[in-house]
Formats: C-alpha cells, sequence, structure tokens
C-alpha cells in the first residue's frame, strides 16, 4: 500500500469524509457513489481510516460531553463530577430504557460504524490500483473491527442483531436480537477468520492498522466474558423464559474457562513471538506503566484509539469537544470527576503492602494525607494527582504542578486524574489503549485459575505485578487468588473502559454495596470545606452519595423507542 501512515490518513478523512458521510451512514442505493469512492486506493484510505475511527470509538470519551469518565462514576470510581453531569442521574437513580445509557452513543448508534466497515469490505474489490493481496487484508481488517464492535456490544446487551453484511435500501432493515452464543460464536469465527489473513506486524509508516494478535484479542476479550458468571452460569441473572438465550449461555460450562485461557495465550504467542509485542519492564515501575498506558505507539500497545482531532470549538458547542483537543481537558474532568476512597482500597503501598486510611469518623493532619500518598504504588502515582501536590507523572514541568490545575476541588476528593498523560507536558492527545497486552496476562491468570491450573494463574499474574514494582503473589487457594487477580485488573486498568463491565460479569457480591450501588464516600479536607490548592489542615473520608443498584442493571436497556418497534426485544425488568 502507499507510505501514508493510519494517523496521517486519519486526518485527511475529515476532508474527504465531509461528502462521503450519507452514503458512509446509509445502505447503498446504487453503484455510482460506491465506484466515486472505491475509485483509487487513495480514496478507499479514507473510508478505511474512517471505519478505524468509528468502530473503535465505542465507550471512549472522544467527545468531551462532560461524561469522559462516565463509566468510572458508574462503577464506584470516580464520583459523578458537578450536579449537571450526564453520570449523576445513572449514578442516583439506575438506568432506564427511556433515559441516559452508560454508552454515550447509544444502542443505535453502534450500526451506522458496522455498515460502514460492511460496505468497505463489500466495496474494496472496486479499486483497480490496489494488489489483491492489500484487498484481502482491507476485508479482514473490517471483519476484526466489526468483530470488535460486536464483542462491545454483546457485553454491554447480550445478544443482539447479528448483520452479516450491509443492507441495500429495498431490503428488509428489521432484524431481531440474536442468541447470546450466536453472538459469541460469530465473534470468535469473524477473530479467526480475519487472523488468518492480518500480518503480524504493519511497517512503521502503518502502525496502528489491526494485526494479528489485535484480532486474537478480540476473540481472547469475547471468551473471557463468556467464561465470567453473568453468562456462565446455572441460571440467568433473572429468569426471562421463553427468552433466557439473550441474556445467558444455558447453564455453566468450565469448558468456556479453558477456552478463554488458550485464547489468551495465543495472544501472547502471537504477540510477543511475531508482533514485537511485550511487557514493558526496565525495572522502573512509575516509568515502565506510565509508558505503557500514555507513550504513543508503545510495544504494550496492540490496538490503540489513534484519531487526532485538534478541534478546539465548534460555534462554542462544548458537545463537540473532543478528548484529544489540549490537555487541559483533562484538568477539566478531575475537577469534577476525582478519586473515591471505594476505589482507592483496590491500591497497594509501593512495598505491596495494606495502606491503612482514615474512616468516617477519624479525623487526620493533612501531613498525613501527603505522607501516605507519597509511599502509594507506581501504578496510583501514574494516574493520579494528590492535593497540594505536584504529578509524578511531569515532575518539574510547569503544566502539571499543583498550582497550574483548575481552581480548587469540589470539596472532597481522594486525587485528581492524570492517567494517559505521562511525561505528556503541552501533548494535547493521546492514544487510547484499547487493547494491551498486560490484558491478555491477566486474562490468562483469571481463566487459569478457575481452571485449578494454579501456577500459570500466577506466573501470568506475576508478570504484570512485577512490572508494578509489587511482590509475587504466592495465594494458592482459588476463591481468595480469584479476588486478588479481581484486584489486580482494577489497578492495571483503571479508566481503561473495563472496570463497569468486569464487576457486572464477575456478579460481585457487594456490586450493591459501595462499587455501583450504595455509599460512595471520598477524602473531605479543612473539617469538610472545600479542599484548596494550598493550605488544607486536615482530612477525613465522607459518604458523598448513595448510588443506585438493581439486578437488573446487569445489562443496559435497549431504546425504548426500538422496542416499540416490535423487533428488538427489551432486557428483562426495564
Amino acid at each position: 500500500m502507499k507510505n501514508k501512515s493510519l494517523l496521517i490518513i486519519a486526518s485527511f478523512i475529515t476532508i474527504f469524509c465531509a461528502c462521503q458521510d450519507d452514503f458512509l451512514q446509509m445502505p447503498l442505493s446504487n453503484s455510482t457513489t460506491a465506484d466515486s469512492v472505491f475509485s483509487t486506493t487513495v480514496k478507499a484510505q479514507g473510508a478505511i481510516a474512517n471505519a478505524y475511527k468509528r468502530i473503535l470509538s465505542q465507550g471512549l470519551p472522544y467527545k468531551n460531553d462532560w461524561n469522559a469518565m462516565i463509566q468510572d462514576n458508574l462503577s464506584g470510581a470516580l464520583n459523578y463530577g458537578f450536579g449537571w453531569t450526564l453520570s449523576k442521574d445513572i449514578v442516583l437513580n439506575g438506568m432506564s430504557a427511556s433515559g441516559m445509557s452508560e454508552d454515550m452513543d447509544g444502542f443505535n448508534n453502534n450500526f451506522p460504524p458496522i455498515r460502514q466497515a460492511y460496505q468497505v469490505k463489500e466495496n474494496i474489490d472496486r479499486v483497480k490500483d490496489m494488489p489483491d493481496n492489500d484487498k484481502a487484508i482491507v476485508k479482514a481488517e473490517m471483519q476484526a473491527l466489526i468483530a470488535y464492535r460486536y464483542e462491545q456490544m454483546l457485553i454491554i446487551w447480550g445478544g443482539v442483531p447479528v448483520v452479516s453484511k450491509s443492507f441495500q435500501a429495498n431490503e428488509n432493515l428489521a432484524v431481531p436480537r440474536s442468541p447470546l452464543k450466536d453472538v459469541v460464536d460469530s465473534v470468535v469465527t469473524w477473530c479467526d477468520q480475519a487472523a488468518s489473513v492480518l500480518p503480524s506486524k504493519w511497517a512503521d509508516n502503518w502502525s496502528g492498522r489491526m494485526t494479528k494478535a489485535a484480532a486474537l484479542a478480540i476473540k481472547s476479550k469475547v471468551l473471557l466474558y463468556a467464561a465470567r458468571p453473568l453468562f456462565n452460569n446455572a441460571n440467568p441473572y433473572i429468569d426471562f423464559g421463553a427468552n433466557n438465550n439473550l441474556i445467558y449461555l444455558g447453564g455453566y460450562d468450565a469448558n468456556r474457562w479453558d477456552a478463554a485461557a488458550k485464547a489468551a495465550e495465543a495472544v501472547i504467542l502471537e504477540a510477543e513471538t511475531n508482533g514485537g509485542a511485550s511487557i514493558i519492564n526496565t525495572g522502573n515501575p512509575l516509568d515502565d506503566y506510565g509508558n505503557a498506558t500514555s507513550k504513543p505507539g508503545n510495544p504494550e500497545v496492540l490496538l490503540a484509539y489513534k484519531f487526532i482531532n485538534n478541534t478546539l470549538f465548534d460555534s462554542g458547542n462544548w458537545n463537540n469537544l473532543p478528548m484529544n483537543a489540549f490537555y487541559n481537558s483533562r484538568v477539566w474532568e478531575a475537577q469534577g470527576n476525582v478519586l473515591t476512597s471505594n476505589y482507592l482500597q483496590n491500591y497497594y503501598k509501593q512495598d505491596g503492602t495494606e495502606q491503612v486510611w482514615p474512616n468516617t469518623s477519624t479525623t487526620l493532619s493533612f501531613s498525613d494525607y501527603t505522607s501516605k500518598m507519597n509511599q502509594m504504588e507506581a501504578r496510583f502515582k501514574a494516574s493520579f494527582q494528590p492535593w497540594e501536590m505536584d504529578a509524578w507523572t511531569n515532575p518539574g514541568d510547569v503544566n502539571w504542578r499543583n498550582q497550574s490545575t483548575f481552581g480548587n476541588g469540589p470539596g472532597y476528593g481522594v486525587a485528581r486524574i492524570t492517567k494517559f498523560y505521562y511525561k505528556a507536558g503541552s501533548r494535547a492527545w493521546f492514544e487510547f489503549p484499547i487493547f494491551r497486552l498486560a490484558a491478555a496476562y491477566l486474562s490468562a491468570a483469571e481463566a487459569f485459575n478457575e481452571t485449578g491450573q494454579v501456577q500459570k494463574a500466577l506466573d501470568r499474574l506475576n508478570m504484570i505485578r512485577r512490572r508494578a514494582g509489587l511482590p509475587n503473589v504466592t495465594e494458592t487457594d482459588k476463591d481468595k487468588l480469584r479476588t486478588i487477580i479481581q484486584r489486580e485488573w482494577a489497578v492495571e486498568f483503571f479508566n481503561e473502559n473495563y472496570r463497569l463491565h468486569d464487576v457486572k460479569h464477575w456478579k460481585l457480591a457487594n456490586i450493591g454495596n459501595g462499587i455501583i450501588g450504595g455509599q460512595i464516600k471520598s477524602f473531605a479536607f479543612n473539617n469538610n470545606t472545600t479542599v484548596k490548592l494550598t493550605g488544607n489542615s486536615n482530612y477525613t473520608d465522607k459518604v458523598i452519595y448513595q448510588a443506585f443498584w438493581s439486578p437488573n442493571q446487569f445489562l443496559n436497556p435497549f431504546p425504548q423507542n426500538e422496542v416499540n418497534k416490535g423487533v428488538i426485544i427489551q432486557n428483562p425488568k426495564y
């Protein structure tokens, strides 16, 4: 293919696709438009790049709708921020079929990107100046992208309509939900097909495109969630009668954990043997984790959201403010969305022991707060900036000093957010890591533990812990080790689009009592007055609100207006 990087091509689509959006979002009605779009390799590259941008944006804060942290708000990791944020009503009252959803795009908006990927796949053969081998790879890329979007939908909604092609204008567009097993099987098949064609590595000028390891990572994730208790159980989470096959897999099957373990191992083998990927571990935990999550193009990331949008304002419309427009967007996010003490408990001290924090009846000096913050593990320091302290992630940089952050805090909050901006300086964007190799290691650890292969589980788990500078885990009790592995997921993948659905699919016993629902707490300062950038005197723990949880929220509701059409069956109890 031509020597232009995916990143450059992604910028090109803002011009190319301005006049093509209708075609890319609607069913094809004639061949003239397709012939035009796919007349040359250069034009086709615009459609390919836009397919990446739109498919991979699912669940990400690609627009700063003041909900950039919405999944972490709902999982209890961060408070919901200011009172007018989109998260507030969901946190306090739960999801509804007629109200807000945690997926900012909503269910309906999954299908235009899927349709676009199918259109590229189905029309790439029209390009006369593209070699047949390159066309085959493009088709595999599109199939893997479609698999990714379906894997994400399955995790959120369960069984969803499976679309196997782009529709023509005269075709019946009413497609019912497919059984959960059929969606899992479709994703696995698509990933296997794509992986058999995709390259293990791309040349540097095409960095960021789908690889064999990335396709296998999609397969690994869908099989992991298929093995977890929400879907892999003797009974559905709510009896759905004749529609139970839409929300669970029909009973517990231990073989699903074995399949998940094998899939995770396949990712590790392919990524490290052929793909040039590796867990970054130079012996400097802060630098290693910071680079793994923040540095564009680092060897741990298998797939990233690479699109750069430098638009700052669109006629003053905050809704069109992209997440990567400028680093100060993180300051705005952190101003309202601050770490809760519920989630803080997942982090270790840098020596691997437990930190002791105040409770709601204890007030300690502010010097105790700063002292304990300095004792925390590297992954905490790479993700947060405590009050009255400069960010560990950008030492000596004026952009990341305590005084450079926006105003005072909201009156409470453990710490502000700095993740994804390690040694960023004034860098205005970052590449959101959709799949890091570390996820395959934790997936393997989780699956090996469930199949009784404890030593293999420990080997995979401790690879990630050693990189974090923590001592090896030696626990061999299956239930205790499961808890440790789940805690590792929480710390390693904070704010990476995992936590909310991890806790749901694990069906954690305390999910309604301090995770998604129940008392959400955070630190309050100066006898419960507003935290300041300087001069704080004391701190305590404080219940800041009572969050909502109901078992129907294990899966999300479909939009009521879609259900009213009589094709989509609503998830139970909505």
